[in-house]
């Protein structure tokens, strides 16, 4: 306890003296350099063009050249080099987690915490961004949650993705291809062509086309994806913008390997590195076969068989963009479109299937999406005002089989539907100081029309029943099959000063809030409320010697309320079902330190850190189960009087543990070196490493859900000519081949087994682009 105090002490000590220092280092102006890096690249994280080192908020830019040499092409490879930032794949569905805050959800029934923006369009499924990371401008990390500007669902914060838009009178584009281990392939490509003096077109494509990292086959990556833009500008004062997309994920989709230490309703396991000789991580499947095969409870046994694992994910979208500057005045209209069309089967340590077993259709998601802005940028005020409407409808159609124990098919018809006015202020004081104020008030009702179906010969249908294929339905305690409609409003705010050290040197504090929605899940518990926090943050951007050494550091404490938290477990009926249930109070407090370094025009220096203390304060629940589920969790459980027939209902309190994905200590360090050739060509050397301290995987606080703190390293070799239109690039990734597990889910049945996601092994290959 001793050490914990004075580590945190430490930090808030150090913070403390980085936001005094730039008083009293800056003596004159500071003229800037042309060093291209992403302090100064300009975003609109705040819906207003500023650097990042003005941008008073907790910021991280991801170039199109970090973008590059990192390798990434899809979500999942923002592990690499966004610190704080915990990525995974859950089925078919993306979990993202910043400093403490993010959601485990696999279903259509809940919405993610941090939100993820594509073109200033919200995403309402996560599938919806799996073939998007290519001819981008940069990615926004945004963290802390953001429900004045982007509302509900960004508690944790907002992932915003930006693709290079059309460029007037200007022929150029781009082609890349790739090799790698994995028998991997990438082929990628833009074209950029003028139609006349004031409109251009915009196409580009990505096609990827590897085998699996787990010995199953599975965590592979076969998608294609095309994107097209047409941007006009008929007057100086007006941009129009039309865009669509296209993105197919396809092959086996999302795998898990082993990962027991004990398992007490079967042999002991030793835990070792899950690799077999060919380099490929262990599937799952062999080793819960083994164990279930054992089991003497009837009905077994539950066999599982990732063989039929695939993924079949269609999605489009259109969207449009106008800019009309009315002089005092700018307007901004986004109408958008979503699709998502999800025919998948995938094995998180049970057996789940995206479409309606009886029917054979699939899950779908259509969504609509509006946003109305005015602002103003320029002057001693900058404001924004605006409305937004939201509004998508789904079939979600699926089947969670676990052997004769529980074969159930839920189908559902759900509508989300939100409404929000929205403004937020900046009014200088002075010429180096400034308040920032904003509100917004969000309206959103659910609607849930499901119905739970048990197969014909399962444990709760031996004999069949009236549904389709002579299944039974399976209603609520109630009587009912579960439907509701579930309403919710919320005013956020957002309070903030800003004050100027020094030419470039900016102090900031900020007290906001967000929410995440509510809802009902198809099963008979209890509907889960919304999520709340309230965040305090202090900072400070710096930059110091002509620009040479950026020094930004901050602090934050994150207050939560009624936070949600997802596993399967057993509903009152006994179904084994997604759970959404609301924990109570948590916190998660620490700070970051970002230092960046160009001692020389050649070299570059960038070290990011970041500690979050985080812990639950309220964190009870009940579960419904015959056994006692002690050996299931590290938490308490307890007795509680009043069980049925079927179940029995005990109390688990996990009160006091660290919240999920929340490494106390989580960072990169990368350098660059650039070798000038006698021609005018270049080659940039590029190690970099990324690590992390020890983390629960999942809210069910299970002891082999615990893993270990990493250290990754990764490099690259890159040539560029002259005119830089031609590069080739040598990479190698995850070089001492490091297992770093990313997210857990219990195996049902098997106390203590953990079905692990994983992160990619060693890769290595070669990357050739031409631009022209």
């Amino acid at each position: 306890m001793m050490r914990k105090c004075d580590l945190r002490s430490k930090l808030l000590v150090g913070i403390g003296a980085a936001a005094l220092l730039p008083a009293s280092a800056y003596a004159q102006d500071a003229e800037p350099v042309a060093a291209d890096n992403s302090h100064d690249i300009i975003v609109t994280a705040q819906f207003r063009e500023a650097t990042v080192q003005d941008t008073a908020i907790s910021l991280e830019v991801l170039s199109a050249d970090k973008l590059a040499e990192a390798g990434v092409t899809q979500m999942t490879d923002l592990n690499r080099i966004a610190p704080g930032v915990q990525v995974t794949q859950g089925g078919t569905a993306l979990q993202i987690f910043i400093r403490g805050a993010g959601d485990f959800s696999t279903t259509s029934y809940n919405d993610p915490a941090v939100a993820q923006s594509f073109d200033g369009v919200f995403a309402a499924r996560t599938q919806w961004m799996g073939g998007t990371f290519f001819d981008l401008e940069r990615v926004e990390v945004l963290k802390g949650p953001q429900g004045t500007l982007y509302g509900r669902n960004a508690t944790g914060g907002v992932l915003n993705i930006i693709p290079v838009q059309p460029k007037l009178g200007e022929t150029s584009g781009y082609v890349l291809a790739g090799v790698q281990n994995y028998d991997g392939f990438l082929a990628e490509g833009a074209v950029n062509v003028p139609l006349g003096e004031k409109a251009a077109l915009r196409l580009a494509y990505q096609g990827s086309w590897r085998d699996g990292y787990i010995s199953d086959g599975t965590d592979d990556d076969k998608h294609q994806s095309v994107r097209a833009q047409v941007k006009f500008e008929p007057t100086p004062d007006v941009t129009l913008r039309l865009a669509g997309n296209y993105q197919h994920l396809g092959g086996r989709g999302h795998g898990q390997v082993i990962y027991a230490e004990t398992a007490p309703n079967g042999p002991g396991i030793a835990n070792s590195q899950p690799i077999l000789p060919e380099d490929r991580w262990t599937s799952i499947n062999d080793t819960f076969n083994a164990l279930t095969g054992q089991l003497t409870a009837p009905p077994g046994p539950y066999l599982i068989d990732t063989s039929k694992v695939r993924q079949d994910i269609d999605s489009w979208g259109i969207s449009g963009h106008l800019d009309w500057d009315l002089g005092p005045a700018t307007l901004t209209v986004i109408p958008a479109y979503q699709r998502v069309v999800n025919d998948s089967q995938s094995y998180p340590a049970l057996s789940y299937l995206s479409l309606n077993p009886y029917t054979g259709e699939p899950t779908t998601s259509d969504a609509q999406t509006l946003e109305v802005r005015l602002g103003n940028s320029d002057g001693p005020v900058t404001w924004v005002v605006g409305g937004y409407f939201f509004n998508e409808d789904q079939a979600s159609l699926n089947e969670v089989a676990l052997g004769r124990a529980s074969d159930t098919a839920f189908v559902a018809d759900l509508n989300t539907r939100a409404y929000a006015a929205f403004g937020e202020l900046t009014y200088s004081l002075t010429d180096s100081f400034r308040l920032t104020g904003g509100l917004r008030y969000t309206d959103e009702t659910k609607s849930v029309d499901a119905h739970r179906y048990a197969r014909k010969g399962s444990l709760a249908c031996p004999a069949g029943g009236t549904g389709p294929g002579q299944s039974c339905e399976l209603l609520t305690s109630g009587g009912t099959n579960v439907q509701g409609t579930y309403s919710a409003s919320r005013l956020n705010y957002k309070a903030g000063v800003e004050f100027d050290a020094g030419p470039d040197s900016l102090l900031y504090a900020t007290i906001s809030t967000g929410f995440k929605s509510g809802g009902q899940s198809n099963a008979d518990l209890d509907p889960y409320k919304p999520e709340d926090v309230t965040a305090y943050t202090i900072g400070s951007k710096n930059q110091f010697l002509d620009r040479t050494i950026t020094l930004n550091v901050e602090g934050f404490y994150y207050d939560y309320k009624d936070r949600q938290e997802n596993f399967a477990s057993l509903d009152r009926g006994g179904a084994q079902v997604s759970s959404l249930f609301n924990a109570g109070k948590a916190i998660a407090k620490g700070g970051s330190v970002e230092l960046a370094w160009d001692p020389t025009p050649n070299d570059s220096f960038r070290v990011t850190a970041e500690y979050v203390d985080s812990e639950y304060k309220d964190f009870s629940y009940r579960t419904y189960r015959a056994a006692n589920p002690d050996a299931r969790t590290a938490c308490v459980v307890t007795p509680v009087q009043g069980g049925n027939a079927q179940v029995g209902y005990w109390q688990v309190n996990c009160d006091g543990f660290q919240l999920p994905r929340t490494p106390n200590w989580a960072g990169s360090v990368s350098y660059n070196h650039t070798f000038d050739l006698a021609n005018g060509a270049r080659i940039d050397f590029s190690p970099n490493m990324t690590f992390a301290s020890s983390r629960w995987l999942s809210a069910e606080i299970v002891e082999n859900a615990r893993a270990k703190g990493y250290a990754v390293f990764n490099a690259s070799l890159t040539y560029r000519t002259a005119d830089d239109n031609l590069s080739v690039q040598a990479f190698v990734r995850n070089i001492g081949n490091e297992a770093v597990y990313t997210g857990a889910q219990q195996a049902p049945f098997i106390n203590n087994y953990e079905g692990l996601d994983i992160q990619a092994p060693r890769t290595f290959g070669v990357r050739v682009r031409y631009g022209f």
